[in-house]
């Protein structure tokens, strides 16, 4: 679920013809496995409140059963909880007051959409190039997330024959690896959320050898020179390091 919402946390207070004064406050931003949470109150003893979730009363079964939680239906001061998963995205809230005033009737309605912000979606542009023989260097563009919800960071696996996890908070890394071989890197960003999609790439070290050669003349003991020559090959990658 890659998804928005837009709320600020503002309580709207309205004065009406007869005098009643009638407050909504809209849910805060919230992330997936959250809880949305709506109030609502009036200040005359003749008026009360009720809530309605995509045109269905929010006491009514089909809405109760789903985890939507009424606190003081039908009375002056109410609020609406609401699980944050995804079946509630997009969802339009009502509060309605409504009554008798002087003996007259009363009604007034506010609304809002409840937008969830899931976890984050994959990464964009996840390249990874050479820097040396022993080097290379991950970069990547931040998933979309709403202003109110940060990103954390970024999971960052890198994978030959054993796992190297990282955590960075930026949109590059730099890896030298002790060998040469085939790496898989993956990477996933942060919210409140939890761990985003993943985006996967490889790319391949090559072996570079450097040859050390030795060599040694020495007399034998029949006063004869003899030389010795060791060639030995030495990986060039030798110790592991990263930026992030």
């Amino acid at each position: 679920l890659q998804s928005k919402m837009h709320f600020v946390l503002t309580a709207f207070l309205f004065t009406l013809a007869q005098g009643i004064q009638f407050s909504f406050i809209p849910s805060p931003v919230i992330v997936i496995h959250q809880v949305a949470v709506y109030y609502c109150s009036v200040n005359h003893t003749g008026v009360s409140v009720q809530w309605i979730v995509n045109n269905t009363a929010s006491t009514d079964l089909s809405i109760t059963e789903k985890g939507i939680v009424t606190h003081g239906a039908a009375e002056m001061d109410s609020n609406l909880s609401i699980p944050g998963v995804p079946e509630f995205n997009n969802t339009i809230i009502f509060c309605i007051a409504s009554g008798t005033v002087n003996e007259g009737s009363f009604f007034d309605t506010r609304n809002g959409t409840l937008l969830i912000q899931g976890l984050l979606s994959n990464v964009g542009d996840l390249v990874c190039t050479t820097i040396n023989v022993c080097c290379f260097v991950c970069s990547w563009t931040i998933p979309y997330s709403l202003p109110e919800v940060p990103i954390l960071g970024f999971n960052v696996n890198i994978t030959s024959e054993k796992i190297t996890l990282m955590h960075t908070n930026s949109t590059e890394l730099s890896y030298c690896p002790s060998d040469f071989g085939i790496y898989n890197i993956s990477v996933a960003g942060l919210n409140d959320g939890g761990e985003g999609l993943t985006d996967i790439t490889q790319i391949i070290l090559p072996l570079v050898l450097l040859s050390n050669v030795q060599v040694n003349i020495e007399k034998d003991n029949i006063n004869q020179w003899i030389l010795h020559i060791t060639i030995q090959n030495v990986s060039v990658c030798v110790d592991v390091q990263f930026n992030a």
